[in-house]
C-alpha cells in the first residue's frame, strides 16, 4: 500500500476562493495547470456548507498562521497526516485554537467543550488510544465544521500556493 500523506482543512460558510483569498496568497482558477508546482498546492473544493481545502504531502492546515485568519468570523477542522503517521486534529473557530490532539492516540480532552468532547467519544477519538483513527477525525472535522463533501467536490475550484 502507498504511503499517504495529506492534510484536509473544513471551512465553514466561505467558497473556495473566500478561503484562499483569506491566506493572501494568489488565488489560481481551478483548470490552471497543477503540476507546475513542487510543493505548497493548496487546493479549494466546494462542499455543502462550505470548502474543503486539500494538500498532498503537505501541512499548512495545521499552522496557526494559517487558522487563525481562515477561522474568523467561522469555524475550521483540519486533519493532518504524514507519511511516517504522524498526524493531527486541529480545531478553530474565530481566530482561537479550540483543540488539537493525534486522531491515533487522542488524548487532549481537557478543557474542550461538552459537545465536542461527546462527539469525539462516539467516534472513539478520546482516551489514550484512539480506536476511531483519520477516518473518524474526518468525520468529527464534518461535524465540528458542518461541511460535507458533495457530488461537486471531487472538482478543484481554485488554487493557491502557501509558502512555508
Amino acid at each position: 500500500m502507498p504511503a499517504l500523506a495529506f492534510c484536509a482543512t473544513f471551512v465553514r460558510g466561505l467558497t473556495p476562493y473566500e478561503a484562499l483569498a483569506r491566506l493572501g496568497i494568489d488565488v489560481f482558477d481551478g483548470n490552471d495547470e497543477e503540476g507546475d508546482f513542487e510543493e505548497g498546492l493548496t487546493c479549494a473544493r466546494p462542499a455543502d456548507g462550505g470548502t474543503i481545502l486539500s494538500e498532498w504531502n503537505g501541512f499548512a492546515g495545521t499552522l496557526p498562521e494559517v487558522l487563525r485568519p481562515l477561522s474568523a468570523e467561522t469555524i475550521t477542522a483540519s486533519v493532518f497526516v504524514n507519511v511516517n503517521m504522524v498526524a493531527s486534529f486541529d480545531h478553530y473557530a474565530d481566530g482561537r485554537n479550540i483543540s488539537t490532539f493525534d486522531p491515533p492516540f487522542g488524548g487532549g480532552e481537557d478543557g474542550i467543550p461538552e459537545d465536542f468532547l461527546a462527539d469525539r467519544i462516539e467516534l472513539g477519538l478520546a482516551g489514550g488510544k484512539s480506536e476511531g483513527g483519520l477516518a473518524a477525525a474526518l468525520l468529527l472535522a464534518e461535524r465540528i465544521t458542518e461541511v460535507r463533501p458533495n457530488a461537486s467536490s471531487d472538482v478543484v475550484a481554485a488554487h493557491g500556493v502557501l509558502e512555508y
